[in-house]
């Protein structure tokens, strides 16, 4: 990816309430192939085009569906016996050159599937005219408002935090990225972190080590 003077980038949220996190057992993985057939019927609905129909996994277990239990207390809770139980469903989209990208499908007990959308800043970032190494700013990027996409780059999922975390590289030496961290909360992944890289050092010859280390947290 090579950008030009004013590089603007969309990208995923969804807000939800605030929760603490239940300490009780989970739901015993789902290895209903039903279920994960389900939750990849829906995000194909969903998202025409956007996802592989039928990926070949073959040995590469990057390219396999997951099924994951989570549980939290809800916030209105006044005790906490009150915990709620979901099946957290990962569903292989596609793999870049340098990417693997994946939608997420929520079931909590007794209702039904639902696609998840995660919440990040757009942004503008304002190069230097003529600065064909994409190395230089005009000052620091300008947080323009927040969107909503259903995919992440290359994600984890901290089951013990109920956080998932997603690292974009804007080319294949990731040297210019982006990377966000969602939590669930009450059955909603809320953004509580978002840091970009636009610096594309490795256009130089020899790069500082300060300019390697320069990144900007757009949230909070």
């Amino acid at each position: 990816m090579r950008p030009g003077g004013k590089h603007a980038m969309w990208i995923l949220l969804f807000l939800g309430l605030g929760l603490s996190l239940g300490t009780g057992p989970a739901p015993a993985e789902d290895t209903d192939g039903a279920a994960l057939a389900a939750a990849r019927a829906l995000v194909l609905a969903a998202l025409p085009g956007q996802c592989e129909e039928a990926p070949d996994s073959g040995d590469n277990e990057a390219y396999v569906d997951r099924a994951m239990p989570v549980s939290w207390n809800p916030s209105w809770a006044e005790s906490d016996d009150a915990e709620e139980r979901a099946m957290l469903y990962q569903i292989f989209c596609f793999a870049g050159a340098y990417s693997t990208i994946y939608a997420y499908v929520l079931k909590p007990e007794n209702d039904t599937l639902s696609l998840l959308s995660f919440a990040e800043p757009s942004f503008t970032v304002d190069r230097v005219e003529d600065d064909d190494s994409f190395t230089q700013l005009k000052g620091p990027p300008k947080v323009t408002g927040y969107v909503t996409v259903p995919t992440l780059f290359d994600p984890e999922f901290d089951a013990a935090t109920l956080t998932l975390s997603s690292f974009g590289r804007w080319r294949g030496m990731a040297d210019a990225w982006s990377k966000g961290t969602w939590q669930l909360r009450d059955g909603r992944f809320v953004l509580t972190g978002f840091e970009i890289d636009p610096i594309y050092e490795l256009n130089l010859d020899d790069p500082t080590d300060a300019l390697s280390e320069i990144s900007f947290k757009l949230y909070p």
